[in-house]
């Protein structure tokens, strides 16, 4: 008894009539036609026209399936393209050759043809490689390498020229993935190329694309069991699939309906010389007489091993080891012409080197005459040199005093800025422990009178409230020294040493000293301000200082930039900063970070918008700013392995983004 299923499996020989590209187009047979061409060929000279008519001649023969004209007419085809150094000729024989071999199931000629035909494509016309991938499938396919055939089906699919190919050339390659997954039960995937397919079919009425198309879908119905409609579309082909019909019905265990498909099916695949369609209804039908009839039973089994046989013969696969050996022999004659090409250049080197030192003693025999002239040049121009570098260091070191200056000011614009936002945040607490501090006073005098008056009581109830109002006080007071310490552990000169801080809690604080900061220079400057901080992340490796300057300089920056829009005069504008945390993954790999500083303000035009980390380039007027802030916090951020980023759209808003690793 036969396994139900050889490793074919169908992938093999499924695109005989398929257009890889303009150089296979297969052309129906017409007798009128065909002596028209034999009479014009027999009084043509050999050239352009005559190599066309050969190779048109050859497609109709593949048609009529008349091998040895075709094979006649493509190898006259290719020899005379040779002669006449005409590429485009010799590219479209080998292409028809290699093709014939490779739908026939002759699939060492096939590797042989394409193997041929890639270099010159690579040369001369690459879009073409995709046909030349298709025909790879094929033939990978039919030996049962099927892993080594889906690498050729995406080679296409991934190829440069792919995108570009119109949808005609596209849809084999998006059959031969279909049919790839499709094997390998992958059926999501498989479904994935059928629907693309009959996206075509709803463009295009092409019978080629039609049959492929419904034999694919069909198939994948009847691995997913929906058997009534992989029958549909198996009927759908043209002409019927038999061979699918006769799988269905195997699945559903009909002998009748079995027997009936697959002889049309091995009738089918006679007529046109299709191995595959002849390996596999013999191999249905000689399991399904093996108990009715097992004379016919051994007629079929026969058939079978003889086809399988034509396929897989020792002849072919001495074939296969012949060609692995041409190409070395190629690679070796390559190399060798490679290492004659390399002794012929050093022999033309060494005559040159000759010459060269010929050459060089006579130069420095005239030259010796001037020897001394050019020394007293030399000097002189040696001394004016020197005295160019005192100059050029004396402006380098101005430059350097310059840059630190104008960094100390950038570092001091910041500095101003976090003490106006620590004076406002500390007024808070003040407030409340001066307010409390006179409430006490009073408090107490009340006491004093109740006690002399003999009142215990009503002064023990006073002694209550002056004790919660120093607790109050002490709270507020401990508020105010924790702010302290922590603007001024913020503020503080960079240690330069990383170590773990709370993101969130560090945009939170700057984003409120920036506002204060602002609001304390300008009372009548307000804005909408909205937070968005991932909880989930944690303390991470930073050095706070640092990091703390970077958020700082973003949201001062964000601040200037929606209100120069309010001062514009926008009518229903409603300044908005929005400062957002979130854990996400780098592609370098890892966890990390995301700050994103958003405003609604002007937006960055598009011309500059490549300067900004720039040093010294501001948009602020003259006095108003450094340039500096941007080009150190990208510094800044780098050094912490990460990257600062900008995104914008000139009159709605901007929004930096940097991204820190988790270490």
């Amino acid at each position: 008894m036969i396994k139900n299923k050889c490793k074919l499996s169908g992938l093999a020989i499924y695109f005989t009539l398929l257009t890889f590209s303009g150089y296979t187009q297969p052309q129906p047979y017409d007798q009128y036609k065909v002596d028209s061409l034999n009479k014009l060929i027999a009084a043509t000279h050999a050239d352009t026209n005559k190599v066309k008519s050969l190779i048109f001649l050859a497609q109709m023969y593949m048609a009529n399936g008349n091998t040895e004209l075709l094979l006649k007419y493509i190898t006259e085809a290719e020899s005379i393209s040779k002669k006449l150094n005409y590429n485009e000729g010799i590219i479209s024989s080998k292409f028809q050759k290699a093709f014939y071999y490779s739908t026939t199931g002759d699939w060492p000629k096939g590797i042989l043809g394409v193997n041929e035909l890639i270099p010159l494509l690579e040369k001369y016309s690459k879009k073409d490689l995709i046909g030349a991938y298709n025909l790879m499938f094929i033939n990978t396919a039919t030996q049962g390498h099927l892993d080594e055939a889906k690498m050729w089906v995406l080679k296409a699919l991934n190829s440069p020229e792919f995108p570009n190919l119109p949808d005609m050339t596209k849809w084999p390659t998006y059959m031969q993935a279909g049919l790839s997954y499709e094997f390998i039960n992958n059926l999501d995937s498989a479904q994935y190329f059928a629907n693309m397919l009959q996206g075509f079919l709803k463009k295009y009425h092409h019978q080629d694309l039609e049959n492929n198309s419904y034999n694919l879908l069909g198939s994948i119905a009847r691995k997913k069991k929906q058997y009534d409609i992989a029958k549909e579309f198996y009927n759908k082909a043209v002409p019927v699939d038999h061979l699918g019909l006769a799988w269905v019905y195997d699945e559903l265990k009909k002998p009748d309906s079995v027997i009936y498909h697959a002889k049309v099916a091995l009738s089918d695949g006679e007529k046109v010389h299709d191995p595959r369609k002849i390996l596999e209804s013999s191999k249905l039908l000689a399991k399904y007489y093996a108990d009715q009839n097992p004379a016919l039973s051994n007629k079929y089994l026969q058939l079978y091993s003889d086809t399988k046989d034509t396929l897989f013969n020792a002849n072919k696969l001495k074939q296969l080891e012949e060609i692995g050996l041409t190409e070395q022999r190629k690679a070796y004659e390559s190399q060798q012409e490679k290492a004659l090409y390399r002794n012929r250049l050093i022999q033309f080197g060494l005559v040159g080197l000759a010459l060269l030192f010929l050459f060089a003693t006579l130069i420095f025999y005239f030259n010796n005459r001037f020897k001394k002239r050019a020394n007293e040049k030399l000097e002189e121009k040696n001394l004016e040199l020197g005295i160019e570098k005192q100059k050029l260091e004396t402006t380098l070191s101005e430059l350097r005093s310059t840059q630190q200056q104008l960094i100390h000011t950038e570092k001091m614009a910041s500095l101003g800025g976090l003490t106006a936002g620590i004076a406002h945040e500390i007024q808070n607490p003040l407030n409340f422990v001066n307010n409390f501090s006179e409430i006490n006073k009073e408090l107490i005098g009340e006491m004093q009178a109740e006690l002399k008056a003999g009142k215990i009581q009503d002064a023990i109830e006073i002694a209550n409230d002056i004790k919660e109002n120093e607790e109050k006080i002490n709270h507020h007071g401990k508020r105010a020294d924790a702010i302290v310490k922590g603007m001024l552990q913020h503020s503080r000169s960079s240690s330069g040493v990383k170590e773990p801080a709370n993101i969130n809690a560090l945009a939170d604080e700057y984003l409120r000293l920036a506002y204060h900061g602002l609001r304390a220079k300008d009372k009548t400057f307000n804005a909408t301000i909205k937070t968005d901080f991932d909880e989930t992340i944690g303390d991470i490796n930073i050095i706070p200082q640092d990091i703390g300057r970077v958020i700082l300089n973003l949201i001062t920056n964000a601040f200037y930039a929606v209100n120069e829009k309010k001062n514009s005069g926008v009518e229903n504008y409603e300044p908005t900063v929005e400062v957002r945390t979130k854990s996400i993954k780098p592609p370098s790999g890892g966890l990390g970070v995301s700050i994103a500083v958003t405003d609604n303000g002007n937006g960055i035009p598009q011309k500059i918008l490549e300067k900004i980390f720039q040093p010294f380039f501001t948009t602020k007027p003259t006095g108003q700013g450094t340039g500096l802030g941007l080009s150190l916090a990208y510094d800044i951020v780098k050094v912490h392995g990460g990257e600062i980023k900008v995104e914008t759209k000139e009159g709605e808003g901007t929004t930096f983004i940097i991204q820190l690793p988790v270490a």
